[in-house]
Parts: C-alpha cells; sequence; structure tokens
C-alpha cells in the first residue's frame, strides 16, 4: 500500500483502494467515490447519481460565523454530469452544496425533505429540478431504483441542545451551522442486481428500518453514534450485508486541501471491534474507500 500522507492515520483513511472483486468476482462496470463526510458517488451504464454531495468544508471560523459559500471549483470537479441529487437531511455538511452541484448539472433533480428541496430553492434553483421525498417512495434514475427511507439524526450531546430543526423566516440562514436538519432520510439503492443501503445519519426511524430486506453493501455513518443503543448490531440483524462502508467519520471542518483527520469521537477500535461481530455473525467484510477516488466493481 502507497504511503499515507503525513497527519493521515493509514488504518482509517488509506490512500489506495481495495483490492478487485471487493464486492463482485466479476465487475459490472460501475464505481463508487466517496467524496469525503457523507458524500458518495454512483456511476453505471453513463449515469451519475450523488448522496450529501459536500466538499466545500468551510472551516470554523466560516462555518460559525460566515455566509454559506460554496467552492464552486472543487464542487465541479467532484460532482460533474449528476443526473440526480439525494439529500439525507439539511444540516450543512451533508446539504451546503446541493445548489451548486443542481447549477452544474442543470437536468439533475434534488430529492430531499420539504426542508431541503425549500432551502435549495431558496437560493435560485428552479422548481424542474426539486422533488420532495416521502417514506417509502421508489424513484428511478436511469438503471438505479432508488428508495426513500425515514430515518433519523444521530445524537450530538452539545450540538444537539441547540440544533436548528426547521427552517425559520425568509432568506438563507446567517451561518453553515444555522443550516436546519428537516426531516431526515436514508436511502435504498438497487442496480445490476446489487443493493446498498446508504444510511449516513446515526439513527433510526423503527417501522421504516424494519422493512428493510438484506444488502450486498451498507455506506453507514460513524459520526454521533454513540446515542444509538446497539446501532451495529441493529444494521447487521436487519440488513446482513456483504460489505460495510464507512462514511462520516472524517473531519468536516478540515478543509480537503488537507489530508483528513478523524471527526471528534471517532472511537476508531472499538468500531473495529463491531464490525468484527459483523463479520462473525453474518460474514461482512469491512472495505474503506480512499477519499476522492472512483472505485470500480
Amino acid at each position: 500500500m502507497t504511503a499515507p500522507t503525513a497527519g493521515a492515520p493509514a488504518d482509517i483513511f488509506p490512500t489506495d483502494g481495495p483490492a478487485p472483486g471487493w464486492l463482485r468476482d466479476e465487475p459490472i462496470g460501475a464505481t463508487i467515490t466517496w467524496t469525503g463526510c457523507a458524500g458518495i458517488v454512483l456511476a453505471y451504464e453513463g449515469t451519475r447519481i450523488c448522496f450529501d454531495p459536500f466538499v466545500s468544508n468551510p472551516g470554523f471560523v466560516d462555518t460559525f460565523f460566515r455566509s454559506a459559500r460554496s467552492d464552486g471549483e472543487r464542487v465541479r470537479r467532484s460532482f460533474a454530469d449528476m443526473s440526480a441529487i439525494f439529500v439525507g437531511h439539511t444540516h450543512w455538511d451533508h446539504a451546503m452544496d446541493v445548489a451548486e452541484v443542481a447549477t452544474i448539472s442543470p437536468s439533475a433533480v434534488v430529492y430531499g425533505s420539504d426542508t431541503t428541496t425549500e432551502i435549495v430553492r431558496r437560493q435560485g434553483i428552479g422548481e424542474s429540478q426539486l422533488h420532495t421525498v416521502v417514506d417509502g417512495e421508489q424513484l428511478t434514475v436511469g438503471p438505479f431504483r432508488v428508495e426513500a427511507v425515514a430515518s433519523r439524526h444521530g445524537i450530538v450531546p452539545v450540538a444537539s441542545k441547540i440544533d436548528v430543526i426547521e427552517l425559520r423566516g425568509a432568506g438563507m440562514p446567517r451561518s453553515p451551522f444555522r443550516w436546519p436538519r428537516g426531516q431526515v432520510f436514508s436511502y435504498r439503492v438497487t442496480f445490476a442486481d446489487t443493493s446498498f443501503y446508504l444510511h449516513t445519519s446515526a439513527g433510526f426511524e423503527p417501522e421504516p428500518f424494519a422493512r428493510q430486506q438484506p444488502v450486498d453493501v451498507v455506506i453507514a455513518c460513524l459520526a454521533a453514534r454513540q446515542g444509538t443503543p446497539d446501532y451495529f448490531a441493529r444494521i447487521g440483524a436487519q440488513l446482513r450485508p456483504k460489505v460495510f462502508i464507512p462514511c462520516h467519520h472524517d473531519n468536516f471542518l478540515e478543509s480537503q486541501d488537507k489530508p483528513p483527520k478523524p471527526v471528534p469521537r471517532l472511537e476508531w477500535p472499538q468500531f473495529l471491534d463491531d464490525v468484527a461481530d459483523l463479520g462473525r455473525d453474518y460474514g461482512t467484510r469491512l472495505v474503506q474507500l480512499p477519499r476522492g477516488e472512483a472505485i470500480s466493481f
């Protein structure tokens, strides 16, 4: 494996992708990219869709005290030619770059809660590019079939006490930190006899989650999981994944010009123990994606 860049723990943030065959013995010609935080891009048969596209990482001062401003060039490098944009919830680290992505891909539709579609509307994105989802809704984008699954946010001990839940007043929030959460969704994606479950916030809405069938790949948020009892055990028992891919485990207050660093309270050794339990019970394998690299399968 290539030596990691200084400051990036090799065991948490590898610089090389997994070996061929990490998901299927015979590749289907698809790619997956972890773009940082909860961001994922799936590409297959000429169609590209993204989930929680966020790469601007404005930093501490800009996050808490200044208006949100996307890094347009970085967004274009990561999210060009999208056919659809799926948003788990409207916190800035999931949704701040969505309007910019929609602008550079004018045929792409933004799918998310009414809070998500409204805040993107306030940034000038027209109705033809907005679709408010409901729990259980089935959506088709090219070869992809996507189900919206109502979910919940993980519990952040301090931030949750001042968290903004719904969009207030007119205009935009005064800083990224004041972006509202809105309703939370996970997404189930199927294509080419392959299934993914994107669980990009570390909570559960019990009934919608209970209707889910096993999947090939779970992509799950590691941040703020400590407030959700039996988080990994519940994922395993319901979804029985062949592969577990971690996301939302990098510190999104750090610029992407720097090597990734762990989010506070990542508790990586405990995570490895939990994944080992999934491996013992369901044969689940841990697969880590390097940030920003398209991985074939």
